[in-house]
């Protein structure tokens, strides 16, 4: 618990400092649990969490009910996207208050270019298309590259470099038959540009990442094991391949830009390794790390996001640093195999204002405190939905605000000018 605390309170001094960029939350998707196998449908919702790097600390904002799984999420200005089996849901990123859903089939991943939302996608019987591309604001279907236009298989991730989308193009949903392809996506005019073959040891391309201009694919191959491409995209060609694992798995995967590695899970040893991207090969494995299920890279503060859990009743975030040493763990939700940083720009002075705002106890039953607010502001207190069910003028630098008489779930406290803050009525 003290190792905890103290790199919490480390890490939160590392925000407060920097000088442009800082990590606002982690937002997690928990893909709760969905009983296949004995008829049991949805035992454990998905649901949408929010961990604070700088006091250590998690909250569950909002729980997603209809959908068998999540598959994405991504934070893009002031909202939060979500790929939940068969749909896409927008949420507000400080209130948490959805904000839009379309029902998408199949959904997979997604990218964002522009004010275009890109949708990958894949289903077992297969789709009338894999790829389309959504208006950002409305969420209203703009094109759809479809098998007559060249994309034939089912494609998992995207990610986005200039005006061109690249896709990883698989057949995952149809055993036996996996491809490993890299679609080229002309995001301009809206045209399947070209498709590179990734060869027959990079097939089921999972995790497409950025490097030096080069796309670098992690593939699942057939499951047996795991391999590494890196592909040119000057001359649209496959510099390496590499088999990077025996056995593999979903998810766990992410370049880290200070040291040009991937780090990915070795599912035969149970632990992280390393492959570095220059030799093209495997540098080391990070013995003693746990055997994560979903692994994301913080840029700006140099360290790891990993979760950990038993698919069926609990998961775990930990904050690593980039040897592998776990510097914090908290509680999240069950199965959270994927998540998205929310960075925003540090503005130097306003910042510390903003940094003594705040409130506890978290979550709370009866009273609440907020600390910091300058006498005279008025506090509004707003529920899931973004209604307001409470007003108060702050009278001292510390306020007390009564919650008993709301219903638990999730608010969020207001001032102009200032930063929303979430408390969990219990």
């Amino acid at each position: 618990m003290y190792r905890s605390l103290l790199s919490a309170g480390l890490l939160a001094i590392a925000l407060h400092v920097s000088a442009q960029s800082t990590v606002h939350q982690v937002v997690v998707l928990n893909e709760g649990y969905y009983d296949y196998f004995n008829g049991g449908g949805q035992l454990v919702p998905v649901s949408l969490g929010s961990y604070d790097p700088a006091t250590g600390s998690y909250q569950t904002m909002a729980t997603i009910t209809g959908p068998r799984f999540g598959s994405d999420v991504l934070v893009d200005g002031g909202s939060i996207y979500v790929a939940a089996d068969d749909r896409v849901l927008r949420y507000d990123a400080d209130t948490y208050v959805q904000t839009g859903e379309v029902m998408v089939d199949g959904i997979r991943k997604l990218a964002v270019w522009d004010d275009q939302l890109l949708i990958t996608r894949g289903e077992l019987g297969g789709l009338p298309h894999y790829f389309e591309v959504r208006d950002k604001a409305t969420l209203e279907l703009l094109y759809a590259i479809t098998p007559a236009d060249g994309l034939v298989h089912a494609c998992e991730d995207v990610v986005v470099q200039g005006d061109k989308a690249y896709l990883a193009v698989g057949n995952a949903f149809e055993w036996g038959a996996f491809v490993g392809q890299v679609g080229v996506v002309d995001l301009s005019t809206g045209v399947l540009e070209s498709s590179i073959d990734l060869g027959p040891e990079a097939t089921n391309p999972e995790k497409l990442m950025l490097h030096e201009g080069d796309i670098v694919a992690f593939c699942n191959t057939d499951f047996t094991h795991s391999s590494i491409s890196r592909v040119g995209l000057a001359g649209q060609n496959v510099t390496y391949t590499s088999l990077v694992a025996a056995n593999s798995g979903c998810g766990a995967s992410t370049k880290v830009t200070a040291n040009g590695k991937v780090y990915f899970m070795e599912y035969a040893q149970g632990e992280l390794a390393r492959f570095d991207l220059s030799s093209g090969a495997v540098a080391d494995t990070l013995a003693g790390t746990p055997a994560v299920y979903g692994l994301l890279e913080d840029p700006v503060n140099g360290l790891l996001y990993a979760t950990t859990t038993d698919f069926l009743t609990s998961g775990e975030l930990h904050v690593m640093d980039l040897e592998g040493t776990i510097l914090s763990t908290v509680a999240v939700g069950v199965a959270p195999g994927n998540m998205a940083l929310d960075i925003r720009l540090s503005t130097g002075v306003a910042d510390m204002t903003q940094a003594s705002w705040s409130l506890f106890p978290n979550p709370v039953v009866e009273q609440l405190t907020v600390s910091g607010a300058k006498v005279g502001e008025v506090l509004r207190v707003l529920d899931a939905t973004g209604r307001l069910v409470l007003t108060q003028q702050v009278s001292d630098v510390r306020t007390e605000i009564t919650v008993g008489q709301l219903t638990a779930g999730v608010y969020s406290v207001v001032a102009e000018g200032r930063t929303p803050l979430r408390f969990v009525r219990q």
